[in-house]
């Protein structure tokens, strides 16, 4: 998959920006706060129609603006293509239009069209992050191979947020606890669903994930990754070491409860059962406990947790594992590998990972990098060279 040409107009700090790329590595240099990051964004944006730096669409617009628009030139083994998305005004109200080849679509059939990975320096924060992170890492490396996870994560969440707003209502005593019925079964369903295709992802990436670290450390280290359910519960305590409690289950010292991994056999069951036992504290909190909004992805480096006990160079490597094996897991999905985005990360590496990260995607990925100091990318034939000052673009 190569990236052609990109044009974006009043995205962020530029008025109009209309590029041509290599289809081998594009460097964009310059001092901080110049706008090579918001190219990066631009590219991003067209491949999810999102930022990966904000929630709010409208933080992308120009200062002043009240429209902008992205379009992507790209080619694939399915041949030319191309992206458009524009966002406007109309009769005070935002709106948002994405076209596929011309053809007006809706965001589920945008959402994998042009694949991409990207890597910025908030991603070394995945081993000891939030594990909304790393959700959000597994769920978009998914979705953008599987549209039908995609349209199941949407349907998920709705069903999630009606469901949260009716335990608010029947706590409030404003509704009936009769009524959660038809909205545990579809909670229910998606659930199940959610968790059997990530179940199959894991063990994919799990493969993927343990040669390439094998191949940083010089085979010297095992990593593996482990899924965890887990449900909230009311917390007790501020300092509640891992212990039994009821069912085998696990109490964590973060207000958790974490599930064994027999609860992997019969997911209906299980979501089944745990949503009866937990009815009372989830109306009582006006929210659900559990589920795969609630879940975590776990890396244990030779079997112990490398969020807990890794030093700050292996936790750098497994975040450094885990983005090029979604490049891998990508490729082995559709057959071709996803351009890469890499965001400030190079400074933020070592020699010895930087070189590794290099010798990756040398002559395999098409990659976009931003760096302050243009030496940190060593001179190839083929790579594209590009200055960024104050929001315009010169290329070298």
């Amino acid at each position: 998959m190569k990236i052609n040409k990109i044009y974006a107009v009043n995205f962020r700090n530029y008025n109009s920006c209309n590029l041509d790329f290599s289809s081998m590595i594009n460097v964009f240099y310059g001092q901080n706060a110049q706008g090579k990051t918001n190219i990066l964004e631009a590219i991003f944006y067209g491949a999810f129609g999102m930022s990966h730096r904000t929630f709010t669409e409208d933080d992308l617009l120009k200062i002043g603006c009240k429209e902008m628009a992205v379009g992507v030139d790209y080619d694939s083994f399915s041949g030319e293509h191309s992206i458009k998305i524009k966002k406007y005004q109309q009769l005070g109200r935002n709106k948002k239009e994405i076209f596929l080849d011309g053809t007006k679509v809706k965001p589920k059939e945008h959402y994998g069209s042009l694949n991409a990975v990207m890597f910025s320096p908030e991603d070394l924060q995945l081993v000891k992050g939030e594990p909304g992170l790393r959700r959000r890492f597994f769920d978009m490396q998914i979705a953008q191979t599987d549209p039908i996870y995609y349209d199941l994560l949407v349907k998920y969440n709705r069903v999630l947020q009606q469901r949260n707003k009716l335990l608010k209502d029947i706590r409030d005593n404003e509704g009936s606890p009769s009524q959660l019925l038809p909205w545990n079964k579809e909670f229910i369903s998606l659930a199940t669903a959610i968790a059997k295709k990530r179940q199959v992802a894991l063990e994919k990436l799990q493969a993927i994930a343990g040669e390439i670290y094998a191949s940083i450390t010089g085979n010297k280290e095992t990593l593996t990754i482990k899924y965890e359910l887990k449900a909230e519960i009311v917390k007790t305590s501020a300092f509640v070491r891992l212990k039994p409690v009821a069912n085998g289950n696990l109490k964590a010292n973060n207000g958790e409860l974490l599930y064994p991994d027999n609860a992997f056999d019969d997911w209906e069951i299980f979501y089944t059962n745990k949503l009866a036992e937990r009815q009372r504290i989830d109306i009582l909190r006006g929210n659900t406990g559990i589920g795969p909004h609630r879940d975590d992805i776990v890396l244990l480096l030779n079997d112990m947790s490398l969020k807990s006990f890794g030093s700050q160079g292996q936790q750098r490597s497994g975040a450094l594992a885990l983005k090029l094996s979604q490049l891998e897991y990508v490729r082995r999905e559709i057959g071709e590998f996803p351009i890469l985005l890499l965001d400030d990360v190079m400074s933020e590496l070592d020699n010895n990972r930087r070189a590794q990260l290099l010798l990756f995607i040398d002559g395999r990925v098409q990659t976009f990098i931003t760096v302050n100091d243009r030496e940190l990318i060593p001179e190839l034939a083929g790579n594209a060279y590009f200055e960024i000052m104050q929001g315009s673009v010169r290329k070298a």
